[in-house]
């Protein structure tokens, strides 16, 4: 108990470092361009709420505050409600300076979080990423009453397109079926050498219960229901003094049978292992290439009202990769695709979300994003860079979207200002930006409540 404790903390410590970079670089644009143009900055903060701790260099207080998801650089002036009526803007206050210069400072944040993004793909490009052999989708499992049953797929068909499109991996299919709940989705499945046209509509993905306690969760996104041919691996080392850990099983090793039937799903694993009722069970390992044999004990817990024998698992695809290095053109040209791709995405999915088919329970918050980095950065470094570049564009990216609150939506306003020759009138930009404030405060709110009814699916 207590080393899954350390684990599920050790991963949100992560996971909160991870994502407090981010904002912090995200602030620091800001902060060196409002410098850059002689604006006074009062506060560069990393985290909202009660300061933590605080020193004062210069005209700046620079602190860490109590609520770590986020930060803020308060600039003189930047509060339409700052401003006197009748008084003008002084010329070291941010609604004092130039459009230009404002805009400049603008997208300074945004700019430096995809800026960042786009060096770490380049790097790890470079480097060389892991990629599958073959595109193609072969399908190791499909669920029972699914949608992809409902449409006749089965195990070991072969996806070769989804709309027309020539497939690119799991991810970019799990993504495209995620965006479609309730729609229309035409897929070319290759059976014994012959292309069908099987079409399938999404339902929503539903994690089951941890335990009888437990309700599922809805993920508010689209799903088919079938799963690559996958190997179950043991993710972490398992947890002191279980079964796991006094049979010899270590961090990596893949479950290949137990009781003779072969693994390929986390549930075939959790049946086999409850349904034992504390009989030992006889477990085939593969380590290194090689097949080893050992016997657990599963142990009743009540925490999760089955037995259990102590291991995280995790999946790896049985499809062959192989390591691709490109040099610096290749390098960027990827990089492109793959910014352009999350970019389109992030559209796509507002526009499924306002066509009512994607639910708002698909949001995540910052809950859920620390604890996602957290445990992909415990899984291995390479992913987690890879992650971390995602959602700095995520970040850069949505921070552009004209909205009220967001730099996107100061941007707006500074292009209403250029085009009118004059600004909104400081009432009427404190209305719409305090009506905003508001809205996004209440959805920041409400999705990370929904976080927390989430948090299960993270914990180990």
């Amino acid at each position: 108990m207590m080393s899954s404790i350390l684990n599920n903390l050790l991963m949100f410590v992560l996971g909160l470092l991870a994502l407090s970079f981010l904002v912090t670089i995200h602030e620091l644009g800001h902060f060196i361009v409002a410098k850059w143009n002689k604006v006074r900055v009062n506060t560069f903060s990393v985290g909202f709420g009660k300061k933590l701790f605080r020193f004062k260099k210069g005209e700046t207080e620079y602190c860490i505050s109590a609520i770590p998801f986020g930060g803020y650089v308060a600039m003189a002036g930047e509060n339409p409600d700052s401003i006197e009526d009748g008084k003008l803007p002084s010329q070291d206050d941010f609604l004092g300076k130039s459009v230009g210069a404002r805009a400049a400072i603008a997208f300074a944040g945004p700019f430096v979080n995809i800026a960042f993004a786009f060096i770490l793909l380049i790097f790890l490009y470079m480097v060389g990423v892991q990629e599958p052999d073959n595109k193609s989708l072969i399908i190791g499992f499909v669920a029972k009453n699914s949608s992809a049953e409902i449409a006749g797929i089965q195990p070991g068909d072969t996806i070769t397109s989804i709309n027309g499109k020539e497939t690119q991996g799991w991810d970019d299919f799990r993504e495209q079926i995620g965006v479609s709940l309730g729609a229309d989705v035409m897929l070319e499945v290759h059976r014994g050498g012959e292309p069908l046209a099987i079409k399938v509509v999404p339902q929503e993905l539903v994690i089951p219960a941890a335990d009888s306690a437990s309700e599922p969760i809805k993920m508010g996104i689209g799903d088919i229901g079938i799963y690559p041919r996958n190997r179950v691996i043991v993710r972490l080392p398992p947890k002191e003094g279980s079964a796991a850990q006094k049979a010899g099983i270590m961090r990596g090793d893949t479950l290949f049978e137990i009781n003779g039937e072969h693994i390929s799903r986390y549930e075939d694993v959790i049946r086999l292992i409850d349904g034992s009722k504390g009989a030992e069970v006889n477990v085939t390992l593969l380590r290194s290439g090689e097949k080893v044999n050992v016997k657990m004990t599963p142990a009743y817990n009540e925490e999760f009202k089955r037995y259990i024998v102590g291991i995280q698992m995790g999946y790896v695809m049985f499809s062959e990769t192989h390591l691709v290095r490109r040099g610096p053109i290749e390098a960027f040209e990827k990089t492109c695709a793959t910014s352009w791709k999350m970019t389109t995405s992030i559209f796509r999915y507002f526009k499924r979300l306002f066509q009512g088919q994607v639910k708002v329970d698909a949001f995540s918050g910052p809950v859920s994003i620390v604890a996602v980095m957290g445990n992909v950065w415990m899984s291995g470094f390479q992913d987690f860079l890879m992650l971390l570049a995602l959602i700095s564009i995520n970040l850069g990216v949505m921070n552009l979207l004209p909205l009220a609150i967001t730099d996107g939506g100061l941007l707006l306003f500074l292009g209403i200002e250029k085009v009118r020759g004059k600004p909104l009138s400081l009432k009427t930009q404190s209305v719409i930006q305090n009506v905003a404030a508001a809205f996004f405060i209440s959805f920041f709110v409400f999705i990370t409540i929904l976080d927390f009814g989430k948090i299960s699916l993270f914990l180990k």
